[in-house]
């Protein structure tokens, strides 16, 4: 039995991360993925590395662009804009998430394209979407994510100035609603003919997951503000510091069941003024300090463990240290290793998809720069050896 899709062709404009990662999640379910690159604009992920001038040993581009194959074109050539028109013209969908108004530049933008595949899905991800003032600003995480609202929220409420995570969170949240949105219009495009334009805004899907904290003020009166880890509905709840270096123990004590069970597993006596949430939470900071004083003289496992057994949500916070010599996830193949062209063998996080009845596995390593410029001219254009070498003398293909 093939993957699920299987056959179907993606061609790829994406740089960084917001659309690389769609379409090593489309590689995942089977689909033919051509990533278009050019040795004079490199994906900015190819330059992250220890060593300079290695784009083929960029770990962090080696992650997110496993399964595909990377076909070298030179866009500021009319041969290479033809060629890659003529690609688009076999491709079930193409990906794009440059900055607004480049794809047009190329004369590849959804209305250049669908008049050579009029039943093509076309996404195109760019940091604050079309159209509008900002159409065609440029977008990069950090950004997107602060124009979002994310970085006003994900901070603690003593600290002096907004903060934010070094984890670019628009781009991740954008992939998977883009993933998301390309099977719809596939599924859309099965039943009727038509394809579509999906046009999706990153820093519109990061705020569409802030959506309950923006309605908190005028439904409730109370304004939207930084919290840290603490909620208004659990308590205590928060990472608190165990034995060790740099250790700690993730407690959410979610009702007032669980606060009983919690105390009961501390040892500590019952104290009616704590039985309800409304009282821990007019006791948050004290029992924080009394949480802490707790655990800073335990293993962080043994805490884990303890309060599980007593039926309390708690977890260690593994480090990428931990995270590689677990148990759990060995047992569950979470971490694979790939054999890339020119690192060797490298560990990546796994498929974390399993279906009863698709063989779906981890996707391939990542390509080398241009690696498949010849085969996917074979495949797709039936282009033979002596016309991609002419290709490549003409600047086209480089």
């Amino acid at each position: 039995m093939s993957k699920p899709f299987a056959g179907v062709k993606i061609l790829d404009f994406t740089r960084v991360l917001a659309g690389p990662y769609a379409s090593y999640q489309l590689a995942l379910l089977g689909a033919d993925v051509i990533k278009v690159e050019s040795r004079t604009k490199l994906d900015p992920l190819r330059a992250v590395t220890l060593e300079p001038d290695a784009p083929n040993r960029a770990f962090t581009f080696n992650d997110e662009n496993r399964g595909q194959q990377s076909l070298l074109v030179d866009l500021a050539t009319g041969g290479g804009r033809a060629l890659v028109r003529d690609l688009a013209a076999q491709a079930d969908v193409v990906i794009e998430n440059n900055r607004g108004g480049v794809a047009r530049s190329w004369g590849l933008d959804y209305d250049d394209v669908r008049r050579v595949r009029p039943d093509v899905v076309y996404l195109a991800s760019q940091g604050y979407g079309r159209g509008g003032p900002l159409g065609e600003a440029q977008g990069f995480g950090p950004m997107n994510g602060a124009f979002a609202g994310a970085c006003v929220l994900w901070n603690h409420p003593d600290a002096p100035y907004p903060g934010a995570s070094s984890l670019n969170h628009p781009d991740h949240v954008a992939s998977k609603l883009g993933l998301v949105a390309v099977l719809a219009a596939l599924e859309h495009r099965r039943r009727t003919g038509e394809g579509q334009l999906i046009d999706m805004a990153q820093s519109e899907t990061a705020a569409f997951l802030l959506g309950e904290v923006y309605l908190a003020q005028p439904c409730t009166g109370r304004p939207a503000a930084a919290r840290g880890n603490a909620v208004p509905w659990a308590h205590p709840h928060g990472v608190y510091p165990c034995a060790g270096d740099d250790r700690w123990v993730a407690i959410a004590v979610v009702d007032d069941e669980g606060w009983r069970r919690f105390r009961s597993a501390l040892g500590w006596p019952d104290d009616p003024a704590l039985a309800t949430l409304d009282g821990r939470l007019a006791r948050a900071a004290e029992l924080d300090d009394r949480v802490a004083a707790w655990t800073r003289e335990r293993d962080a496992l043994d805490v884990a463990t303890a309060l599980q057994a007593a039926g309390v949500s708690a977890s260690p916070v593994w480090n990428a240290d931990d995270l590689r010599a677990d148990p759990h996830l060995a047992a569950r193949g979470a971490i694979v290793t790939v054999e890339h062209g020119e690192v060797g063998s490298e560990r990546h996080a796994g498929n974390p998809l399993r279906f009863s009845r698709m063989p779906i596995v981890t996707a391939g390593p990542a390509p080398l720069l241009g690696e498949h410029t010849e085969t996917v001219l074979y495949r797709w254009l039936g282009l033979d050896p002596a016309a991609v070498q002419r290709l490549g003398a003409d600047g086209v293909c480089c």
